[in-house]
Protein backbone atom coordinates (compact mmCIF):
# COMPACT_ATOMS: atom_id res chain seq x y z
CA UNK A 1 0.00 0.00 0.00
CA UNK A 2 1.53 3.72 -0.97
CA UNK A 3 1.71 5.68 2.31
CA UNK A 4 1.72 9.56 2.20
CA UNK A 5 5.89 9.17 2.70
CA UNK A 6 5.87 7.32 -0.64
CA UNK A 7 4.01 9.79 -2.01
CA UNK A 8 6.76 12.48 -0.78
CA UNK A 9 9.55 10.71 -1.95
CA UNK A 10 7.96 9.82 -5.34
CA UNK A 11 7.99 13.43 -5.77
CA UNK A 12 11.64 13.95 -5.06
CA UNK A 13 12.94 11.66 -7.23
CA UNK A 14 10.78 12.94 -10.30
CA UNK A 15 11.94 16.35 -9.09
CA UNK A 16 15.63 16.05 -7.92
CA UNK A 17 16.44 19.73 -8.59
CA UNK A 18 13.35 21.46 -7.14
CA UNK A 19 14.20 22.01 -3.23
CA UNK A 20 10.61 22.45 -2.75
CA UNK A 21 9.34 19.12 -2.28
CA UNK A 22 12.45 18.22 -0.11
CA UNK A 23 10.98 21.21 2.16
CA UNK A 24 7.60 19.96 2.30
CA UNK A 25 8.69 17.13 3.10
CA UNK A 26 10.83 18.21 5.92
CA UNK A 27 7.70 19.76 7.04
CA UNK A 28 6.19 16.66 7.40
CA UNK A 29 8.53 15.11 9.19
CA UNK A 30 8.79 17.93 11.97
CA UNK A 31 5.38 17.21 12.63
CA UNK A 32 6.41 13.12 13.14
CA UNK A 33 9.78 15.00 14.96
CA UNK A 34 11.48 13.34 13.03
CA UNK A 35 15.37 14.92 13.08
CA UNK A 36 15.58 14.07 9.35
CA UNK A 37 13.57 16.88 8.78
CA UNK A 38 16.09 19.37 10.20
CA UNK A 39 18.53 17.63 8.29
CA UNK A 40 16.95 18.26 5.27
CA UNK A 41 16.90 22.20 5.69
CA UNK A 42 20.23 21.89 7.19
CA UNK A 43 21.88 20.50 4.19
CA UNK A 44 19.93 22.35 1.32
CA UNK A 45 21.26 25.58 3.40
CA UNK A 46 24.60 24.65 2.94
CA UNK A 47 23.97 24.35 -0.89
CA UNK A 48 23.13 27.84 -1.19
CA UNK A 49 26.37 29.19 1.01
CA UNK A 50 28.86 30.23 -0.93
CA UNK A 51 31.94 28.29 -0.23
CA UNK A 52 34.09 30.62 2.07
CA UNK A 53 30.67 31.94 3.59
CA UNK A 54 31.21 32.18 7.56
CA UNK A 55 27.91 30.30 8.16
CA UNK A 56 29.10 27.45 6.59
CA UNK A 57 31.05 26.14 9.53
CA UNK A 58 28.18 25.85 12.62
CA UNK A 59 25.65 24.37 9.06
CA UNK A 60 28.65 21.68 8.91
CA UNK A 61 28.95 20.84 12.12
CA UNK A 62 25.21 20.09 13.09
CA UNK A 63 25.53 17.95 9.40
CA UNK A 64 27.61 15.96 10.81
CA UNK A 65 26.52 15.94 14.66
CA UNK A 66 23.48 14.71 12.39
CA UNK A 67 25.21 11.81 9.87
CA UNK A 68 26.83 10.35 12.58
CA UNK A 69 23.66 9.89 14.67
CA UNK A 70 21.63 8.84 11.42
CA UNK A 71 23.21 7.69 7.88
CA UNK A 72 22.91 4.36 8.79
CA UNK A 73 19.50 4.30 9.38
CA UNK A 74 18.34 7.17 6.70
CA UNK A 75 20.74 4.89 3.85
CA UNK A 76 18.92 1.36 4.99
CA UNK A 77 17.09 1.45 1.39
CA UNK A 78 20.14 1.19 -0.18
CA UNK A 79 21.83 -1.61 1.88
CA UNK A 80 22.90 -4.34 -0.65
CA UNK A 81 22.20 -1.96 -3.77
CA UNK A 82 25.39 0.08 -3.31
CA UNK A 83 28.20 1.44 -1.06
CA UNK A 84 28.97 4.63 -0.09
CA UNK A 85 26.02 6.81 -0.12
CA UNK A 86 26.67 10.71 0.18
CA UNK A 87 23.77 12.51 1.09
CA UNK A 88 23.17 16.06 -0.44
CA UNK A 89 19.97 18.37 0.34
CA UNK A 90 18.75 15.26 2.42
CA UNK A 91 18.81 12.41 0.48
CA UNK A 92 21.04 10.28 -1.13
CA UNK A 93 22.39 11.68 -4.43
CA UNK A 94 25.38 9.79 -4.66
CA UNK A 95 26.41 5.80 -4.62
CA UNK A 96 29.22 3.58 -5.58
CA UNK A 97 28.10 -0.12 -7.45
CA UNK A 98 29.64 -2.61 -9.41
CA UNK A 99 28.48 -2.97 -12.53
CA UNK A 100 27.24 -6.70 -11.43
CA UNK A 101 24.84 -4.70 -8.74
CA UNK A 102 23.99 -2.45 -11.36
CA UNK A 103 22.72 -5.11 -13.84
CA UNK A 104 20.66 -6.96 -11.34
CA UNK A 105 19.46 -4.27 -9.19
CA UNK A 106 19.11 -1.04 -11.02
CA UNK A 107 15.76 -0.14 -10.65
CA UNK A 108 15.51 -0.68 -7.16
CA UNK A 109 18.51 1.85 -6.96
CA UNK A 110 17.21 4.06 -8.67
CA UNK A 111 13.58 3.82 -6.62
CA UNK A 112 15.46 3.63 -3.53
CA UNK A 113 16.31 7.97 -3.82
CA UNK A 114 16.94 10.35 -6.10
CA UNK A 115 20.54 8.96 -7.04
CA UNK A 116 21.88 11.48 -9.39
CA UNK A 117 25.46 10.45 -9.40
CA UNK A 118 27.21 6.97 -9.66
CA UNK A 119 30.65 6.07 -9.15
CA UNK A 120 30.60 2.49 -11.43
CA UNK A 121 33.20 -0.27 -10.27
CA UNK A 122 34.78 -3.55 -11.38
CA UNK A 123 33.36 -2.60 -14.85
CA UNK A 124 35.62 -5.06 -16.99
CA UNK A 125 33.67 -7.18 -19.40
CA UNK A 126 30.22 -5.13 -18.41
CA UNK A 127 31.02 -2.09 -20.64
CA UNK A 128 28.74 -3.25 -23.40
CA UNK A 129 26.02 -4.43 -20.89
CA UNK A 130 25.99 -1.14 -18.76
CA UNK A 131 26.18 1.15 -21.51
CA UNK A 132 23.12 -0.26 -22.94
CA UNK A 133 21.00 0.17 -19.76
CA UNK A 134 18.31 3.37 -20.18
CA UNK A 135 18.66 3.74 -16.80
CA UNK A 136 21.51 6.02 -16.95
CA UNK A 137 19.52 8.54 -18.33
CA UNK A 138 18.26 9.41 -14.75
CA UNK A 139 22.26 10.62 -13.68
CA UNK A 140 23.03 14.06 -14.31
CA UNK A 141 27.38 12.38 -12.85
CA UNK A 142 29.16 9.50 -14.03
CA UNK A 143 32.62 8.68 -12.39
CA UNK A 144 34.52 5.79 -13.30
CA UNK A 145 37.87 5.95 -11.71
CA UNK A 146 41.24 3.98 -12.12
CA UNK A 147 39.82 1.58 -14.17
CA UNK A 148 42.54 1.41 -17.18
CA UNK A 149 39.80 0.50 -19.15
CA UNK A 150 41.37 3.38 -21.76
CA UNK A 151 39.81 3.95 -25.30
CA UNK A 152 36.92 1.26 -25.08
CA UNK A 153 35.92 2.73 -22.01
CA UNK A 154 35.85 6.31 -24.01
CA UNK A 155 34.46 4.77 -27.11
CA UNK A 156 31.18 3.00 -24.71
CA UNK A 157 30.65 6.44 -23.13
CA UNK A 158 30.50 8.11 -26.40
CA UNK A 159 27.97 5.64 -27.56
CA UNK A 160 25.53 5.80 -25.56
CA UNK A 161 22.33 7.89 -26.12
CA UNK A 162 21.15 7.74 -22.39
CA UNK A 163 24.12 10.05 -21.36
CA UNK A 164 22.24 12.95 -23.37
CA UNK A 165 21.65 14.51 -19.92
CA UNK A 166 25.14 14.20 -18.37
CA UNK A 167 26.52 17.12 -16.81
CA UNK A 168 29.54 15.78 -15.11
CA UNK A 169 32.10 12.96 -15.82
CA UNK A 170 35.31 11.89 -14.02
CA UNK A 171 36.99 9.14 -15.87
CA UNK A 172 40.81 9.85 -14.02
CA UNK A 173 43.10 6.93 -14.05
CA UNK A 174 41.80 5.19 -17.27
CA UNK A 175 44.35 5.16 -19.62
CA UNK A 176 42.44 7.07 -21.77
CA UNK A 177 45.26 8.24 -24.26
CA UNK A 178 44.85 11.34 -26.70
CA UNK A 179 42.79 8.84 -28.90
CA UNK A 180 40.40 8.25 -26.09
CA UNK A 181 39.55 12.20 -26.04
CA UNK A 182 39.13 12.20 -29.36
CA UNK A 183 36.52 9.82 -29.39
CA UNK A 184 34.58 11.41 -26.15
CA UNK A 185 35.02 14.99 -28.46
CA UNK A 186 33.32 13.77 -31.20
CA UNK A 187 30.03 12.39 -29.25
CA UNK A 188 26.88 13.44 -30.36
CA UNK A 189 25.46 12.60 -26.64
CA UNK A 190 27.99 14.35 -24.06
CA UNK A 191 26.80 17.93 -25.12
CA UNK A 192 25.52 18.56 -21.56
CA UNK A 193 28.21 18.37 -19.86
CA UNK A 194 29.59 21.03 -17.74
CA UNK A 195 31.97 18.84 -15.71
CA UNK A 196 34.97 17.06 -17.07
CA UNK A 197 38.02 15.39 -15.48
CA UNK A 198 40.03 13.41 -17.41
CA UNK A 199 43.36 13.56 -15.05
CA UNK A 200 45.98 11.20 -15.06
CA UNK A 201 45.24 9.42 -18.49
CA UNK A 202 48.15 9.97 -20.26
CA UNK A 203 47.32 12.70 -22.04
CA UNK A 204 49.91 15.12 -23.96
CA UNK A 205 49.83 18.29 -26.12
CA UNK A 206 47.33 16.79 -28.45
CA UNK A 207 44.71 16.33 -26.19
CA UNK A 208 44.69 19.57 -25.25
CA UNK A 209 43.70 20.73 -28.83
CA UNK A 210 41.13 18.31 -29.23
CA UNK A 211 39.60 19.62 -26.37
CA UNK A 212 40.57 23.41 -27.10
CA UNK A 213 39.16 22.94 -30.48
CA UNK A 214 36.08 21.08 -29.38
CA UNK A 215 32.68 22.69 -30.23
CA UNK A 216 30.29 20.45 -28.44
CA UNK A 217 30.98 21.37 -24.73
CA UNK A 218 30.14 25.33 -25.39
CA UNK A 219 29.03 24.49 -21.39
CA UNK A 220 31.66 23.27 -20.17
CA UNK A 221 32.59 25.27 -16.62
CA UNK A 222 34.89 23.01 -15.28
CA UNK A 223 38.29 21.14 -16.68
CA UNK A 224 40.42 18.86 -14.65
CA UNK A 225 43.92 17.85 -16.18
CA UNK A 226 45.92 17.19 -13.30
CA UNK A 227 48.47 13.91 -13.90
CA UNK A 228 49.00 14.44 -17.39
CA UNK A 229 51.79 16.09 -19.66
CA UNK A 230 50.01 18.76 -22.16
CA UNK A 231 52.73 21.03 -21.57
CA UNK A 232 53.08 24.81 -22.00
CA UNK A 233 51.48 25.01 -25.45
CA UNK A 234 48.72 22.98 -24.32
CA UNK A 235 47.40 24.65 -21.51
CA UNK A 236 47.87 27.88 -23.74
CA UNK A 237 45.37 26.26 -26.53
CA UNK A 238 42.84 25.55 -23.59
CA UNK A 239 42.90 29.47 -21.66
CA UNK A 240 42.62 30.87 -24.97
CA UNK A 241 40.00 28.62 -27.33
CA UNK A 242 36.87 30.35 -27.75
CA UNK A 243 35.24 27.31 -27.79
CA UNK A 244 35.08 27.45 -23.78
CA UNK A 245 33.57 30.67 -23.23
CA UNK A 246 32.06 29.78 -19.54
CA UNK A 247 35.27 27.76 -17.91
CA UNK A 248 35.89 28.25 -14.78
CA UNK A 249 37.84 25.89 -13.12
CA UNK A 250 41.09 25.05 -14.97
CA UNK A 251 43.40 22.00 -12.93
CA UNK A 252 46.85 21.39 -14.19
CA UNK A 253 48.84 20.34 -12.18
CA UNK A 254 51.57 18.20 -12.89
CA UNK A 255 51.34 18.92 -16.50
CA UNK A 256 54.91 19.90 -17.45
CA UNK A 257 53.89 23.43 -17.53
CA UNK A 258 57.03 25.65 -15.98
CA UNK A 259 60.10 25.99 -17.70
CA UNK A 260 61.47 28.83 -20.77
CA UNK A 261 58.74 27.26 -22.75
CA UNK A 262 56.15 28.98 -20.62
CA UNK A 263 57.82 32.32 -21.19
CA UNK A 264 57.99 31.84 -25.25
CA UNK A 265 54.16 31.70 -25.59
CA UNK A 266 52.00 33.87 -26.56
CA UNK A 267 49.60 34.60 -24.14
CA UNK A 268 50.38 32.67 -20.97
CA UNK A 269 48.41 34.92 -19.38
CA UNK A 270 44.94 33.81 -20.45
CA UNK A 271 45.71 31.40 -17.59
CA UNK A 272 43.93 33.75 -15.64
CA UNK A 273 41.05 34.04 -17.15
CA UNK A 274 39.41 30.71 -15.09
CA UNK A 275 38.37 31.66 -11.45
CA UNK A 276 40.25 28.56 -10.11
CA UNK A 277 43.47 28.00 -11.51
CA UNK A 278 45.57 24.81 -10.39
CA UNK A 279 49.65 25.47 -11.52
CA UNK A 280 50.80 23.15 -8.59
CA UNK A 281 53.65 20.68 -8.97
CA UNK A 282 54.60 21.68 -12.58
CA UNK A 283 58.52 22.87 -12.09
CA UNK A 284 56.96 26.83 -11.84
CA UNK A 285 60.14 29.12 -11.84
CA UNK A 286 59.56 32.95 -10.81
CA UNK A 287 60.41 33.81 -14.37
CA UNK A 288 57.57 31.43 -15.53
CA UNK A 289 55.78 33.04 -13.11
CA UNK A 290 56.31 36.23 -14.20
CA UNK A 291 55.03 35.70 -17.76
CA UNK A 292 51.65 33.87 -16.37
CA UNK A 293 51.06 37.30 -14.54
CA UNK A 294 51.87 39.13 -16.97
CA UNK A 295 51.10 43.52 -16.16
CA UNK A 296 47.81 44.02 -17.00
CA UNK A 297 45.74 44.52 -13.68
CA UNK A 298 42.47 42.63 -15.73
CA UNK A 299 42.15 39.05 -14.21
CA UNK A 300 39.55 36.52 -13.30
CA UNK A 301 41.21 34.42 -11.42
CA UNK A 302 39.93 34.32 -7.78
CA UNK A 303 41.59 30.78 -6.67
CA UNK A 304 45.31 30.45 -7.55
CA UNK A 305 47.17 26.85 -6.45
CA UNK A 306 51.26 27.35 -6.80
CA UNK A 307 51.93 24.93 -4.20
CA UNK A 308 54.83 22.72 -5.26
CA UNK A 309 56.73 24.44 -7.85
CA UNK A 310 60.23 26.89 -7.74
CA UNK A 311 59.28 29.61 -7.57
CA UNK A 312 61.40 30.90 -4.14
CA UNK A 313 60.95 34.51 -2.64
CA UNK A 314 61.48 36.18 -5.72
CA UNK A 315 58.55 34.25 -7.27
CA UNK A 316 56.39 35.58 -3.64
CA UNK A 317 57.91 38.77 -4.42
CA UNK A 318 56.71 38.46 -8.30
CA UNK A 319 53.13 37.75 -6.72
CA UNK A 320 52.77 41.00 -4.36
CA UNK A 321 53.68 43.27 -7.29
CA UNK A 322 51.15 41.60 -9.87
CA UNK A 323 47.65 43.86 -10.17
CA UNK A 324 46.45 40.48 -11.98
CA UNK A 325 45.49 38.98 -8.64
CA UNK A 326 43.91 41.63 -6.84
CA UNK A 327 40.63 39.69 -6.86
CA UNK A 328 42.42 36.37 -5.34
CA UNK A 329 40.47 34.90 -2.61
CA UNK A 330 42.65 31.66 -2.19
CA UNK A 331 46.30 31.55 -2.83
CA UNK A 332 48.06 28.10 -2.16
CA UNK A 333 51.69 28.47 -1.97
CA UNK A 334 52.66 25.16 -0.06
CA UNK A 335 56.49 23.83 -0.79
CA UNK A 336 57.94 26.87 -3.03
CA UNK A 337 60.59 27.68 -0.61
CA UNK A 338 59.33 30.98 0.09
CA UNK A 339 61.02 32.66 3.46
CA UNK A 340 60.69 35.45 5.23
CA UNK A 341 61.24 38.45 2.91
CA UNK A 342 58.41 36.34 0.31
CA UNK A 343 55.94 36.50 3.04
CA UNK A 344 56.83 40.44 4.30
CA UNK A 345 56.65 41.35 0.63
CA UNK A 346 52.94 39.43 0.58
CA UNK A 347 51.68 40.98 3.69
CA UNK A 348 52.56 44.79 2.25
CA UNK A 349 51.00 44.45 -1.02
CA UNK A 350 48.06 46.61 -1.73
CA UNK A 351 46.73 43.88 -3.80
CA UNK A 352 45.67 40.68 -1.62
CA UNK A 353 43.49 43.39 0.22
CA UNK A 354 40.53 40.33 -0.92
CA UNK A 355 42.80 37.33 -0.12
CA UNK A 356 40.53 35.10 2.38
CA UNK A 357 42.75 32.05 2.23
CA UNK A 358 46.48 31.90 2.67
CA UNK A 359 48.73 28.42 2.36
CA UNK A 360 52.06 28.37 3.09
CA UNK A 361 52.96 24.56 4.46
CA UNK A 362 56.42 23.39 3.68
CA UNK A 363 58.61 27.15 3.18
CA UNK A 364 61.35 28.45 4.98
CA UNK A 365 59.48 31.13 7.11
CA UNK A 366 60.14 32.12 10.75
CA UNK A 367 58.58 34.31 13.31
CA UNK A 368 59.47 37.19 11.03
CA UNK A 369 57.63 36.61 8.37
CA UNK A 370 54.99 35.73 10.24
CA UNK A 371 54.77 38.58 12.57
CA UNK A 372 54.67 40.73 8.79
CA UNK A 373 51.47 38.52 8.24
CA UNK A 374 49.84 39.76 11.47
CA UNK A 375 50.52 43.17 11.57
CA UNK A 376 49.58 43.66 7.91
CA UNK A 377 47.16 46.53 7.33
CA UNK A 378 46.16 45.39 3.81
CA UNK A 379 45.00 41.60 4.56
CA UNK A 380 41.94 42.84 6.52
CA UNK A 381 39.81 40.19 4.99
CA UNK A 382 42.46 36.90 5.65
CA UNK A 383 40.70 34.15 7.68
CA UNK A 384 42.59 31.30 7.22
CA UNK A 385 46.23 30.77 7.38
CA UNK A 386 48.00 27.39 7.09
CA UNK A 387 51.56 27.58 8.58
CA UNK A 388 54.67 25.44 8.35
CA UNK A 389 54.94 22.82 11.54
CA UNK A 390 58.71 23.77 11.88
CA UNK A 391 60.45 26.83 11.97
CA UNK A 392 58.03 29.25 13.95
CA UNK A 393 57.88 29.51 17.73
CA UNK A 394 55.11 28.25 20.21
CA UNK A 395 54.25 31.93 20.56
CA UNK A 396 54.20 32.41 17.01
CA UNK A 397 51.71 29.56 16.24
CA UNK A 398 49.64 30.59 18.88
CA UNK A 399 49.59 33.93 17.89
CA UNK A 400 48.48 33.10 13.95
CA UNK A 401 46.08 30.16 16.09
CA UNK A 402 44.15 32.81 17.50
CA UNK A 403 44.21 35.32 15.03
CA UNK A 404 43.25 32.82 11.73
CA UNK A 405 41.61 29.86 13.17
CA UNK A 406 40.29 30.95 17.09
CA UNK A 407 37.68 28.24 16.90
CA UNK A 408 40.00 25.34 16.51
CA UNK A 409 42.55 26.91 19.40
CA UNK A 410 39.77 26.87 21.80
CA UNK A 411 38.84 23.57 21.22
CA UNK A 412 42.40 22.55 21.46
CA UNK A 413 42.64 24.78 25.01
CA UNK A 414 39.62 22.84 26.63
Amino acid sequence: MRTEMDGFLARIRENPEDDGPRLIYADWLDEQNDPRGGFIRTQIAIARLPELDRRRAELERLEANLLSRFDAVWGEPFRGLATGPVFRRGFVEEVKVTARQFLAHGPALFAAGPVRHLHLLDLGGHLGQVFASQLLGKLTALTVFAQHLGEPLARSLGDCPALVGLRALHLGRNRLGDAGVDVLAGSPHLGALDDLDVGENELGEAAARTLAQNPRWPRLRRLELGGNAIGPAGAEAIATTEFLPVLERLGLAGNRIGGHRLAALERPTALLRVSSLDLSDNGLTAEGLAAVLGDEPTSGVRELDLAYNEIGTPGAERLARSPAIAGLRFLRLTGNNIDDPGLEAIARSPHFSRLKVLELGNNPIGDDGFRALLTSRTLRQLRRVVYPGIGISNRMQLALEQRFNPKASASSST
